[in-house]
């Protein structure tokens, strides 16, 4: 008896006998073959899942006198700010649960960050990333 290439299903040809026995075997390899397709997709759902509950986001802000104040929409647990200005650059990491002791602090929904709060924080601008 010949069989489909991709699943292996009996093909039943003019000469062959009626029997059931080829036709069950087939139902039985297009249940495998669903049961299998559905536990991929279930596997690839929870990945998903979990890829989306890891947010991160990048961007840009302007620092004055007072600070910066960047909402992210998600409040993170590190964020990492960079100013370059020629030579001048300043880099600062803030971290949840660490102190404020660099000039950063992780809020609800973003972060803040004030001018001469330290590591040579000033004001212009600044790209940052953040990870959620």
């Amino acid at each position: 008896m010949q069989q489909t290439e991709t699943l292996k299903l009996n093909l039943i040809e003019t000469g062959d006998p009626i029997s059931p026995a080829p036709i069950n075997e087939n139902a039985d390899k297009i249940e495998a073959a669903i049961q299998a397709e559905a536990a991929a997709r279930a596997a690839l759902e929870q990945r998903l899942q979990v890829f989306e509950a890891k947010k991160f986001v990048y961007g840009t802000c302007t620092a004055t006198s007072e600070g910066c104040t960047v909402e992210l929409g998600f409040t993170p647990i590190a964020v990492v700010i960079h100013r370059q200005a020629g030579t001048d650059g300043a880099t600062a990491l803030g971290v949840v649960g660490q102190p404020a002791n660099s000039g950063m602090e992780i809020i609800e929904g973003g972060f803040t960050f004030t001018v001469g709060g330290g590591y040579n924080i000033r004001s212009g601008p600044y790209c940052y990333i953040a990870f959620g």
